[in-house]
């Protein structure tokens, strides 16, 4: 039996299994009679070392001298620590073993397992205060994990940033003002005229920062990525202040228009209303009216228009952007009869609403609620989606866009026809990427034709050739090389970009699509005939197709 093999060294810190006696067998060492064993030595939470064990059970049955001699099977051990890393050295935590009838950690040996760890920033001290603590109460092999030190993520610099000191006419003319003290808004209330004086300080430049280094546990620098520095560019009528780079000025008198990172000052007439009391309006500026352009009006601007009210059954046509803060309204005419609202910009089209209405736009065209029974071209994207794509329906009229189209509903209940174009610049491309073509295959030839000449060259004897022939064969072999490399990068090229637009420039309905909606691409067409739901209609080069978001729609047209 157990007892009788094993005792307590003289420091009372192990105990042996020693074999006296050669009538004992293997199966006398059971665990159980083990266990009480240790008991009656007053070891029972000593640490068993069950490897030590099983060699003093195998010795025995075997009678080797290495069991007479005596084996350690169980001894106290203290309480021990690790430091283990993680994330990426980020974080130190200390794994602490319960001990087994020894003592806790010592505030000696915590310390000591931070040097081991090469842990020397972002200690947490009451986080080792309660490693020491906790260490004394677990039992023999429990294990506590506390996190005790923690690096530092460095913090990416700002970019620079342009802060405005003056407001945006545009903002202001489409967003009713509220009265002071007062928490109802006057729709007629749209502030006063925006304008500055010479010098006037417009906008100012916050630099970009660098950001703040950060730290790993173990004291490794962790850079941060600086902030994108632009610099402050002056634009029409404005310039940087001689004292101040990051500070622009106005170097005339008039009104600001925001631009992207800058402001010019233009030329510009603000009125409230257009109208038989204002006459036509036609001027060199941006043109800002308050109120509505009334019916047979005409309004023109080289710059912008900004229109806080309507345009109804007017002609207002403008270089750059014009936005509208209500709608665009036309009224229904027949078929072949010129619209009585007409809308042209070279550039962006935005209001709430559009109905029967002629509107062109060299870039995009934007209305949050509806479009209605109108013409629409533009050179880039259509969309009728408010922010919240809670509204905005695409039906009735014409619409030939340059790129996609992104609605909510595409058409409407009843029939109505609705036919729209999208990717208008595929035939463009395709001519492009034609003329390329041709371009490399004469570049081609242009190549044989030297590699030809050269062959010519080389099999006339040596004494007719001349060293300023061979020079201008190569000459002009090189440059006929360099000439196909650049035509074929450019082929490659406008292919790319082909296949990216005709990939992005899709129709696309987020609700439902209603019947007698045709959608277009180049020449191929097709016509729905039942209700679907949120869809997205793309082109091939050579076919429509037609893919629904829901798992379980069918993809009939």
């Amino acid at each position: 039996m157990w007892k009788d093999v094993i005792t307590l060294t003289d420091d009372k810190t192990r105990v042996v299994a020693k074999l006296t006696d050669e009538q004992f067998v293997k199966k006398e060492f059971t665990n159980d009679s083990l266990v009480n064993a240790l008991q009656h030595l007053g070891a029972s939470k000593f640490f068993l070392m069950e490897d030590a064990v099983t060699r003093f059970i195998n010795c025995a049955s075997e009678r080797k001298g290495e069991a007479y001699e005596g084996i350690v099977v169980a001894e106290i051990r203290n309480a021990n620590v690790e430091v283990i890393l993680s994330e990426n050295d980020m974080i130190a935590s200390m794994v602490v073993t319960g001990a087994y009838g020894g003592r806790g950690l010592q505030s000696g040996e915590i310390i000591q397992s931070l040097a081991d760890a090469n842990v020397i920033k972002g200690i947490n001290k009451a986080a080792l205060k309660k490693v020491f603590v906790i260490s004394n109460r677990l039992a023999g092999g429990e294990i506590f994990t506390q996190p005790v030190a923690q690096g530092k993520e460095a913090i990416n610099g700002k970019d620079a940033k342009f802060l405005p000191l003056v407001e945006d006419i545009n903002k202001r003319i489409l967003a009713p003002q509220s009265a002071k003290g007062q928490d109802k808004i006057d729709m007629r209330d749209l502030g006063e005229t925006i304008t500055v004086s010479e010098n006037d300080p417009l906008m100012r430049r916050q630099p970009a920062t660098k950001g703040e280094p950060g730290f790993t546990v173990q004291g490794k620098i962790i850079l941060p990525k600086p902030g994108v520095d632009v610099a402050l560019v002056a634009g029409k009528g404005t310039r940087i202040s001689p004292t101040n780079p990051n500070l622009l000025l106005a170097s005339i008198n008039g009104m600001p228009v925001f631009r992207n990172k800058t402001i010019d000052v233009e030329n510009a007439i603000c009125l409230n209303n257009v109208s038989v009391a204002t006459g036509h309006v036609k001027f060199k500026g941006n043109v800002v009216i308050t109120g509505d352009v009334e019916p047979g009006m005409i309004v023109r601007a080289t710059g912008s228009v900004t229109v806080g009210g309507f345009i109804e059954s007017a002609d207002v046509q403008a270089q750059g952007n014009i936005e509208v803060g209500k709608g665009i309204i036309g009224h229904t005419a027949t078929e072949g009869e010129e619209k009585s609202c007409t809308v042209k910009s070279g550039s962006t089209i935005k209001a709430n609403y559009a109905q029967y209405a002629e509107l062109q736009a060299g870039e995009d065209i934007y209305l949050t609620v509806h479009s209605m029974g109108n013409v629409i071209r533009c050179g880039k994207d259509l969309t009728v989606l408010d922010d919240q794509q809670k509204q905005g329906t695409l039906s009735g009229g014409t619409a030939k866009v340059g790129g996609k189209v992104v609605c909510l509903n595409l058409g409407v209940e009843g029939d109505t026809i609705t036919l729209v174009e999208a990717f208008a610049s595929f035939g463009r491309y395709k001519e492009r990427i034609a003329n390329h073509r041709d371009q490399y295959k004469q570049a081609q030839e242009g190549t044989m034709d030297a590699i030809r000449k050269e062959l010519e060259f080389k099999k006339r004897p040596k004494a007719e050739r001349s060293a300023e022939e061979e020079l201008e064969i190569n000459d002009r072999k090189e440059k006929a090389n360099e000439r196909l490399e650049k035509v074929k990068s450019s082929l490659d090229l406008l292919n790319e970009e082909f296949e990216l637009a005709l990939a992005a420039n899709t129709v696309e309905a987020k609700n439902k699509v209603f019947t007698h909606v045709t959608v277009q691409f180049s020449d191929e067409k097709v016509v729905t005939k039942r209700v679907r739901g949120p869809s997205v209609f793309a082109f091939n080069q050579y076919e429509i197709q037609v893919s629904s978001k829901l798992e379980d729609e069918d993809v009939g047209v």
